[in-house]
């Protein structure tokens, strides 16, 4: 269960005045520490604007970086650390769920950032669907 979300950093550039024509985004889940039933998951959110010619030049970008706080059973627990440690990735619930989070709290967060250097809202508009990776049951 999730029990609390922070923002350890933010940043956003408009290096080009050029329209932005298209946006990608990213989720990296970059650290999880797992102590008893407390799980924290360190992330960074980014999305880069894209503009000019063949849509090819970074006319902008922002990031934000934070923690997830969560409690979870000791089995659950236990899980999401060993494919931490194994594998570098969560069990594709979680990571389903927590992209799916990120997505809406980070856009929300980012929009006014991104609106003080005259960026557009980073605002996915569809909601994550993972699928494993061929027999497996994690997401990278």
């Amino acid at each position: 269960m999730i029990t609390g979300l922070s923002v350890v950093s933010v940043a956003a550039n408009r290096p080009s005045p050029e329209t932005i024509t298209n946006m990608k985004f990213n989720i990296n889940f970059d650290d999880v520490k797992v102590e008893n039933d407390n799980v924290e998951i360190s992330y960074t959110f980014t999305t880069t604007y894209e503009g000019g010619e063949n849509n090819s030049k970074n006319v902008g970008d922002l990031k934000i970086v934070g923690k997830v706080f969560m409690k979870e059973d000791k089995k659950r627990a236990e899980e999401i650390s060993k494919s931490w440690k194994e594998q570098k990735t969560l069990p594709i619930d979680l990571a389903e769920d927590l992209i799916n989070l990120l997505n809406f709290e980070c856009g929300s967060r980012g929009t006014l950032l991104a609106w003080s250097v005259g960026l557009v809202a980073p605002l996915p508009l569809t909601r994550a669907k993972l699928q494993p990776q061929q027999g497996q049951g994690q997401a990278q």
